[in-house]
């Protein structure tokens, strides 16, 4: 089973840094991050909307306002949590995960506030932007796989980059499979709430992969693989390792 860091591991380390990602290539099969625009269009590792607490956004930054307000140098001055690290362009952090190592870029938002389950800009709103990440990628040694909670991101990576896979994130495993099915994609990342082993076999008959967010234990790591998980995204590097090595494992609550 897989193991994908989550943000570059965002347990054990400053989530979607170039030294969390630099870090978590060395011991993951894959490493995830989220991209979204800067000022000028440069693709950028980020997670939230805004770089200080306003809306839903965490104040993961000591600056302040939306990422896409912010130009790629004023990015790179942001303190996330405090670590001396800055918000990092997406072509650095691409240079940073060696070829062995699939690099999972998370379309986030094309410079507008985007909500899951909402209707969002749809793929015309998407596809410069999408233009701008797969231009950003096209040094990278990695290979890479685009996912997305959002229809437009989806359509717009099948658009522009045909040739990079494609992965339905989803809340729910039945609207991910119908997502996977009319975009055309490799793979689907449901929450591990939402994953059994009918999801996955299911998503195994329309040759989809199956990669789990987010894990964060070893009791959840054992209930992905026992539905047959292909991969699990964590925040913790290891967590899948008593679900690979241990021989007569005890019962554990399903």
């Amino acid at each position: 089973m897989r193991e994908l860091a989550h943000r570059g591991f965002a347990g054990v380390a400053p989530e979607n840094t170039l030294a969390a990602v630099a870090a978590a290539a060395e011991r993951a099969d894959g490493v995830e991050v989220d991209v979204q625009p800067a000022s000028d269009g440069t693709p950028v590792v980020f997670h939230d909307h805004r770089l200080d607490d306003g809306g839903e956004s965490r104040g993961v930054t000591d600056a302040t306002g939306f990422v896409w307000d912010a130009s790629p140098a004023a990015l790179r001055e942001a303190d996330v949590l405090g670590s001396g690290e800055g918000v990092p362009e997406l072509a650095e952090v691409a240079a940073a995960v060696p070829a062995d190592t699939v690099l999972h870029v998370e379309l986030k938002s094309p410079g507008v506030e985007t909500t899951i389950g909402g209707s969002g800009p749809g793929e015309l709103r998407w596809r410069p932007f999408v233009e701008r990440v797969a231009a950003a990628l096209g040094a990278a040694d990695a290979p890479v796989v685009f996912s997305s909670f959002f229809d437009g991101a989806l359509a717009a990576a099948r658009e522009a980059a045909p040739g990079v896979p494609r992965a339905a994130l989803c809340l729910d495993g039945d609207r991910g499979l119908d997502r996977a099915r009319e975009f055309g994609c490799a793979a689907i990342h449901p929450p591990v709430d939402a994953v059994d082993a009918s999801l996955v076999e299911r998503a195994h008959g329309q040759n989809c992969a199956v990669n789990v967010w987010t894990v964060e234990t070893w009791r959840e790591a054992l209930q992905c693989r026992d539905a047959g998980a292909d991969g699990v995204i964590t925040d913790y590097p290891g967590v899948t390792e008593f679900a690979e090595t241990a021989e007569g494992r005890p019962d554990y609550e399903r």
